[in-house]
């Protein structure tokens, strides 16, 4: 699908101005924004931190939710008057959005041909587009389009490149991880074997991986996970812990696959941190269809827990379906998220005394900085530390989303 007013040269055409992007949505959006970034600094242009001070504005949009996506138009009205430029998925789905379009599709191509090179911390690793799926609510797979993996080689390389200009930490990310090679016949496990023998003082964040993408190589993958470079981070969105539910959504798994997934997971892997997704209120979705996600929650107890207030989206399956009444989702994701504070509440209590060793990701603000265990947990040191320093710390305490320690060598 490609939006009419796209204009080939849309990139290119951009030269010695001065740039404010804006960005919203997923971790492959902020990859996206990490290209442009670095193809508009080879073309002479300078990034500005305010839109007072710039030549041109550039929006990358998402649309995952309709609330999300009314704050998209919303901004992009706003800078009418000025030289706007919007890629990411609006413009996939709707080509007369406003401004001039570059579409996101001819992103990493572009950048791959300019030989510019990404730096900063953490890094992004984009390494396929699209996803294998068909879930009845999604709109990200009409924007993004079926699976498309990006080579190994290619994602070795710019792996190599990101260690060089200094990441410390690299996130791979795509619309599900674990379909990387599909179209391929290749598998992620291959993937990571790869990439964890790329030397270098980093560590590697996985992005988030569907279950019925992860099943058939889970072994592969969590032996490939063994390499010290790689955290023990694992984010598995489940959306609802009923099968009648999953049924609906399209989703090609069952709650008990969820639960023998996670449970192989600790298994090699006991202190292993999981994250998932959840949305409440879907099309049909009953008390008791709810009751066994909250219970779902229970059982698998991920400490990290994205909660979504089902969104109709235009042109997905699911949204010819009689949606419940706003207040019936608000109640749910209330209590969603009252189970998922006592979840993390449970377990991160259960560190307040431990010694744990972390690598520093962040500077959070001058005398605190942000460092991960080897299961990706945030652990803030009330210290000033130069980002990549490896340290043990004791954990004196944890707050909502966090972990406090303090530093004993």
């Amino acid at each position: 699908m490609q939006p009419a007013d796209v204009q080939p040269d849309s990139i290119t055409g951009i030269k010695n101005k001065r740039v404010f992007i804006e960005t919203y949505g997923c971790t492959y959006n902020y990859g996206d924004t990490d290209k442009l970034t670095a193809i508009l600094e080879s073309q002479g242009c300078v990034i500005t931190p305010s839109p007072d001070d710039a030549d041109c504005i550039l929006i990358n949009t998402c649309i995952v939710i309709e609330k999300t996506e009314r704050e998209m138009r919303k901004r992009i009205a706003e800078y009418q008057d000025r030289d706007l430029f919007v890629t990411g998925c609006l413009p996939k789905i709707d080509r007369d959005c406003g401004g001039t379009v570059i579409d996101p599709d001819i992103i990493h191509g572009h950048f791959q041909k300019t030989g510019a090179r990404l730096s900063g911390n953490p890094a992004i690793l984009q390494v396929a587009q699209g996803c294998s799926g068909h879930c009845t609510y999604c709109i990200t797979r009409r924007a993004r389009g079926p699976l498309l993996s990006h080579p190994l080689d290619e994602i070795v390389g710019e792996l190599e490149g990101q260690v060089r200009g200094g990441a410390v930490e690299v996130q791979l990310t795509a619309q599900d991880l674990s379909a990387w090679g599909i179209d391929r016949g290749e598998r992620l496990s291959d993937l990571l074997e790869a990439i964890g023998r790329v030397p270098g003082s980093y560590r590697v964040r996985l992005g988030m991986m569907n279950p019925d993408t992860l099943m058939p190589i889970l072994d592969a993958v969590l032996d490939a996970c063994k390499n010290d470079q790689i955290f023990s981070f694992f984010h598995i969105p489940v959306q609802s812990g009923s099968d009648s539910v999953l049924g609906q959504m399209g989703r090609q798994y069952c709650r008990d696959d969820v639960i023998a997934i996670v449970r192989s997971i600790r298994s090699r892997f006991p202190s292993a941190r999981i994250s998932t997704d959840i949305i409440c209120g879907f099309p049909s979705e009953t008390d008791e269809d709810f009751s066994q996600t909250i219970d779902l929650l229970r059982v698998i107890e991920p400490e990290k827990i994205n909660i979504t207030r089902y969104s109709s989206r235009p042109g997905t399956p699911a949204a010819s379906r009689t949606d419940m009444p706003d207040r019936f989702k608000k109640d749910r994701s209330r209590l969603a998220t009252v189970v998922a504070g006592e979840i993390f509440d449970r377990i991160y209590s259960g560190f307040i005394g431990e010694e744990l060793d972390v690598i520093v990701t962040e500077v959070v603000q001058e005398g605190s900085v942000t460092a991960r265990d080897d299961a990706y947990r945030p652990v803030i040191i009330r210290e000033d530390l130069p980002i990549g320093t490896r340290c043990r710390v004791r954990i004196t305490g944890h707050r909502r989303h966090y972990l406090v320690g303090t530093r004993i060598r």
